[in-house]
Parts: structure tokens; sequence; C-alpha cells
């Protein structure tokens, strides 16, 4: 009898802890699934407050067109009359509040990169050389990024094609198509990470026009363009200085006559042909068209936060979202 009774416990203590297994189990799955639907929860919120945010800076955008400027500097104010979103890095940036919930806001004008994408080998040599100040260098990236780009399996003398890379065992292979994100610079042979910190703050891989804002961008991306000279980017810097507008490529340029060689008058080697001043008219502006807005928000400290960026064009009176990814 005993050894019935024995087994009859030893039965009932399994069956005890089998229940309390499946019991367990269930308990896990419940708290996977409920940490889920609190994270999805989550990032629903965040998501609509980002589009929140991003609504807001529209309203703030085609405001500032509509109502023109304001502030107690005369200066900065003549100079959004006629550029409404002049200096909206500085303006529009910040915390915003979106129904109670802070968003982070963070406004860059595209027209004071260079977009890697449009650049030409010339322009990416310039661009190399006025930064990093080595020749051999500039000529090795600019072709790197041109191989990197360029559709064919073909190096440039001193480029890279995708036998280059698995030779010097590198992860990333070339595309042989345009950057998608400026971090991809990173992979180009040649790159460095103290290279790639000098020059990201003036590239982009965002945006449609691709024009560079003679008002606003700096000396490394205005000595990148086409037909621009040490005498022009001076007198660019000098009229910045003075608080005094760029109205026109010709403010800075004086027009070439129809032989093409230097107009009485005016400044020393500021012509080069009419076929330069053709190009750099097609690659700079005048005014804010195109900015990136990056919208981030979070519902607490422990949440991973969601990120919005959107490219938003001036169209008219009008702020467009001209696209947006998360």
């Amino acid at each position: 009898m005993r050894p019935r009774r024995g087994f009859a416990l030893l039965a009932a203590l399994w069956l005890v802890v089998a229940i309390a297994a499946i019991a367990l189990q269930f308990s896990l799955e419940a708290r996977e699934r409920r940490t889920i639907g609190i994270l999805a929860s989550e990032r629903g919120i965040q998501r609509a407050a980002a589009l929140g945010g991003l609504a807001l800076m529209q309203a703030k955008l085609e405001q500032a067109v509509r109502l023109g400027p304001s502030g107690d500097n005369p200066a900065l104010a003549r100079l959004r009359a006629s550029d409404p979103w002049f200096g909206a890095d500085s303006v529009f940036s910040g915390p915003q509040l979106v129904d109670s919930m802070e968003v982070d806001v963070q406004v860059r004008d595209l027209g004071e990169r260079l977009n890697i994408n449009r650049m030409s080998e010339i322009q990416l040599q310039t661009f190399f050389s006025f930064l990093l100040k080595d020749f051999s260098k500039s000529i090795e990236l600019s072709q790197a990024i041109m191989d990197w780009r360029d559709a064919d399996s073909i190096p440039r003398p001193s480029g890279a094609e995708r036998d280059a890379y698995i030779k010097a065992e590198k992860l990333a292979l070339p595309t042989n198509a345009p950057f998608r994100e400026i971090e991809e610079l990173q992979d180009v042979i040649g790159m460095t990470p103290e290279i790639y910190a000098a020059v990201v703050p003036y590239v982009t891989t965002h945006g449609t026009l691709g024009q560079v804002n003679l008002n606003s961008a700096p000396v490394p991306v205005l000595r990148a363009l086409p037909g621009m000279t040490d005498v022009t980017l001076n007198l660019i810097l000098q009229m910045r200085s003075q608080g005094r507008r760029i109205n026109s490529v010709q403010d800075v340029l004086s027009s070439p006559p129809a032989s093409g060689g230097q107009r009485p008058g005016g400044r020393p080697g500021q012509v080069s042909g009419v076929s330069v001043v053709n190009q750099l008219n097609a690659a700079a502006t005048t005014t804010t068209s195109e900015i990136e807005v990056e919208i981030t928000s979070r519902v607490g400290p422990q949440a991973p936060p969601s990120k919005l960026t959107a490219i938003v064009r001036r169209q008219g009176t009008n702020a467009i979202v001209q696209s947006k990814q998360w």
C-alpha cells in the first residue's frame, strides 16, 4: 500500500510542477505580449507626435512667408524680408510642444550643403582639396566617389571598383548607384573617420534642387561651386559681413561681353566665360527654398525614440512636404 501512496504522491508533485511550468510559460508569454503592445502603443504615440510636429513646422514656415520678418535686428530683418526662411536652422530648430508632448525639431537649410550625388568630379576635387589641403588625397577620394556612383565597373586611374574593395577586405562594396544616405560615404575606399568627420557638415544626399545658397552657405561649400574664384568668394563674404543681401549671381559676377573676355570696369578674375557663369547660375541660388526637418519624439526616457525626416520646399506662400521617411 505504501509504495502505491508514494507513487501517487510523486505523480501529484510532478503534476503540480507541470502546471506551475505551464502557468509560468503563459505568464511569460502574456508579459511579452504586454511589452510588445506597450511598445507598439508608444511607437504609435511617438509617430503621431512627430507628424504633429511636422504639421506645426509647416504652419510656422508658411506664417514666416505670409507675415514677413520680425525681431529687433534691422539688418537681419532686411535679409528675411526677401528670404523669409533665411537662418531657418536657428529660427525654427528647438523643442516644440505637440498636444503637451515635447518633440525635438532640427531644421537645416539644404542650400548650405553640397549634394554628394550631384557633384562633378572637378567639384569633388575642389571641395576635398580646399578642405583637406591635400591635392593627391582629393583626387583619390573624388575618383573613388565617382566610381561608387557610376553604373560601370571600370575604375578610374586613382579610383576603386569592386575588386579593389574585395582586395582591401571591405565589408561594403560599391553600389554603382547614388548614395542613399550620407553615412554610406564612410564605406568609400580612402575615407577615414577623421576625413568623414571633417566632410559631413558640408554634404548631404537629401533634396531635389541641389542649389547652394550664396547668402548662407559656408566657405567650403561655396568654394566647390563651378567658376568660383577667390575674388568672387571674398566679395560674397564681404557682402555678407556687411549685412548686404546677394539678390542674384550677377551681384558678385561682372557680366561677360559677347567675346567672353573681361568687361571694362569689371572685377578682375571674376569672369571666366559665358559657360562658367551659366554653370554657376544653375548651381547657385540666393534664397532658402528647400529645407530638411528632422523631428525626434520620445514618450519617456526609457522608450526608443522615433525619428521623422522630411524635405520641405517653398512654393509661393506654401510649405510643401516633398518627402518624408522614418
